[in-house]
């Protein structure tokens, strides 16, 4: 085969080939796949963008519920006279401030205050106390599907909010920081003796810029009357979603809820994505030389 000849033939390719006297026959084909790949870019784009939100949200929760960034602690009621069904609200609280995974510290009162926990804990150790307020139906659970929890001995039914408070406050000042902030989470059914010592620890946070915030329990209206003039309007958490109530969800609560179903599609569409990359890729296409 002589010179001239040789270079009218076109270079080997590896693998298909096709003319370039045809390639403008599959334009169309062309503009669809690349629209196909930035369909499934988009999708990709659009399911990290909803897992940030959702990480967003939870700590957007959490910092509703805790009035400051830094270091706080939930005051929260454990008397005989926090009915059931609050029980739910006190389970949803505890979720929000687990997934925040921000640092604080826990005080049970009824009418004793007890520190269980110091402030500038990580919030995930909160998960322990989920099992005691969220109901676990079996055939044997009988008309109260709650366990038992280890202040039913220990607490009266008395109430004195204002020794949760007080002691939540001197947590803080031993852990330095005096003006961290405080939640409350209570049904507001203190001993009438104790309204005094309430207005007057809402009095001494506001002069020393203490924040704090409540999350009422199933109020009766009077209490809930009462608090809002001691604390003011602006110091109740205005809504907490209610939660599911069944054993599963108590367990997906205690795994932190990792969101299964965006990990889910996130790995079909990139499946998809690399399917379309193989299947439907550029062919090469031959170069004759001059």
């Amino acid at each position: 085969m002589d010179m001239a000849r040789s270079r009218l033939l076109p270079a080997r390719t590896r693998g298909p080939a096709i003319p370039i006297a045809s390639t403008a026959e599959l334009a169309g084909a062309a503009r669809r796949t690349l629209v196909l790949r930035i369909a499934l870019a988009v999708a990709l784009l659009v399911l990290a963008l909803a897992a940030s939100e959702t990480g967003r949200s939870n700590a957007a929760a959490a910092r509703g519920l805790l009035p400051s960034g830094g270091t706080g602690v939930l005051v929260l009621d454990v008397s005989r006279s926090i009915k059931p069904a609050a029980n739910r609200t006190i389970v949803n609280v505890l979720q929000q401030l687990i997934r925040s995974r921000t640092r604080l510290g826990l005080v049970a009162f009824s009418d004793i205050a007890y520190e269980l926990v110091p402030p500038g804990t990580p919030s995930r150790e909160l998960r322990s106390l989920l099992r005691f307020f969220a109901p676990v139906r079996t055939p044997r659970s009988g008309p109260d599907p709650f366990p038992p929890n280890p202040w039913s001995s220990s607490f009266s039914g008395g109430t004195q909010i204002s020794l949760g408070l007080t002691l939540a406050h001197d947590a803080l000042v031993r852990a330095g920081n005096p003006r961290g902030s405080i939640l409350l989470v209570s049904d507001l059914d203190t001993a009438p003796d104790d309204v005094p010592r309430v207005a007057q620890t809402f009095n001494t946070f506001r002069a020393q810029g203490v924040k704090f915030r409540i999350v009422a329990l199933s109020a009766r209206a009077d209490n809930l009357s009462l608090f809002q003039n001691l604390a003011g309007r602006d110091a109740f958490v205005p809504h907490v979603s209610s939660v599911g109530s069944g054993v599963g969800e108590t367990q997906g609560a205690l795994q932190g809820r990792t969101p299964w179903s965006l990990i889910f599609i996130a790995a079909l569409v990139l499946v998809a994505l690399a399917a379309n990359e193989h299947w439907n890729g550029r062919l090469p296409v031959p170069r004759t030389q001059s």
